[in-house]
């Protein structure tokens, strides 16, 4: 399959389960810390709250998401989710955010609350929300990886970024750190967790 094959497009309500299941399919199959983390969790736990979490609603405001799909099969294989720039929220309107995930006593909090908290901390020092892009999400199946789909799925937010003359942040696993290089993304810092293996 070349790219030819695949368009990109604005994901719709209808794709939230589909995004999901490549969210789960791609982070299983490509991130060591995936099965440490997710191991002791009924089947679905992940897609499931991705859904709920993460897609539910697909689009908000300030918050875009693109879908790849093969248009060979129609199969919606790769996403990836931009925040744009917002309006700074300042006095008593600034709350604490809440979110992340309920305690759940199958996954690994611990590990969990390790690889999300810190790229957060990351976040909150070097981010200017109310100037600067945010890819939050991107992720590309398995069977699809390696065919130019995730540099496809970059393109809008580049051009954006080129448009409004602002920084674009990314945080990323070793694995798609290829691809954002290979876009145009330097490494500005790095950090490591401990997965216990020798």
């Amino acid at each position: 399959m070349s790219t030819s094959n695949v368009s990109i497009s604005l994901a719709t309500e209808d794709d939230a389960s589909a995004l999901a299941s490549v969210m789960t399919a791609a982070f299983s199959a490509c991130d060591a810390a995936y099965p440490l983390i997710w191991g002791s969790a009924p089947e679905g736990t992940h897609e499931m709250l991705a859904e709920k979490g993460l897609f539910s609603p697909v689009q908000k405001e300030g918050r875009f998401t693109f879908k790849a799909v093969d248009e060979t099969n129609g199969k919606l294989v790769g996403f990836a989710t931009w925040n744009m720039p917002k309006e700074k929220v300042v006095g008593s309107q600034a709350g604490e955010q809440k979110g992340g995930l309920p305690e759940l006593p199958w996954v690994n909090m611990e590990l969990w609350n390790e690889k999300t908290g810190r790229p957060k901390k990351f976040h909150d020092r070097d981010v200017d929300d109310s100037k600067d892009i945010m890819l939050s999400l991107c992720f590309v199946h398995p069977e699809y990886q390696r065919r130019g789909i995730g540099s496809m799925l970059l393109e809008w937010g580049k051009q954006k970024g080129d448009e409004l003359r602002e920084k674009i942040w990314v945080t990323s696993t070793p694995q798609g750190r290829i691809v954002y290089e290979k876009n145009g993304w330097e490494v500005v810092e790095r950090y490591t967790i401990d997965l216990g293996f020798a």
